[in-house]
């Protein structure tokens, strides 16, 4: 039973809505807690929004939160995804959105969204000493990937931005 157990093949057997679902959960539970000023859902092909988006709009009424549709109009067709910002006031979202008005992706240039994102921050005694950096990139696919997207959907190539 053992040796059968250590043959399946785990990540075929995540659901990819509860996952998502999950994830948006709990950046909801941050954002309402004002633990980050905003967070991106999951990107996720534009077919996945019936399903996903009567729960995420629940979770979003839940937290006492809001949501917004990012549709990506500037990836090509064949290669676009969407995600919901999420966010408790409506000055951050007017940030995100003033972001993207530069011609900025998060999917592109996810550090020009640092900040709003709260990645890299730090508080508490001596945070002024803290320089913050991003992890350096992996070059194994991550969890996210892995689990939410075709083999060769993510990262979208540069070539698919408009």
């Amino acid at each position: 039973m053992c040796d059968e157990a250590a043959n399946i093949d785990l990540h075929r057997l995540i659901d990819r809505k509860s996952f998502m679902l999950g994830m948006i959960t709990a950046f909801a539970e941050c954002v309402a807690g004002e633990c980050k000023r905003c967070a991106l859902s999951p990107p996720f092909y534009p077919g996945d929004l019936a399903v996903l988006k009567p729960e995420a709009e629940r979770i979003a009424e839940e937290q006492g939160i809001s949501l917004w549709l990012e549709e990506n109009p500037d990836i090509a067709d064949e290669k676009r995804v969407a995600w919901w910002v999420i966010y408790k006031f409506p000055e951050v979202l007017e940030e995100y959105r003033s972001i993207r008005a530069r011609g900025k992706n998060p999917a592109r240039e996810f550090g020009e969204f640092g900040n709003l994102l709260s990645y890299g921050a730090a508080w508490g005694e001596n945070a002024e000493g803290v320089v913050p950096r991003m992890r350096r990139a992996d070059s194994s696919p991550g969890t996210v990937p892995r689990v939410l997207f075709r083999r060769g959907d993510w990262p979208i190539p540069d070539e698919c931005f408009r």
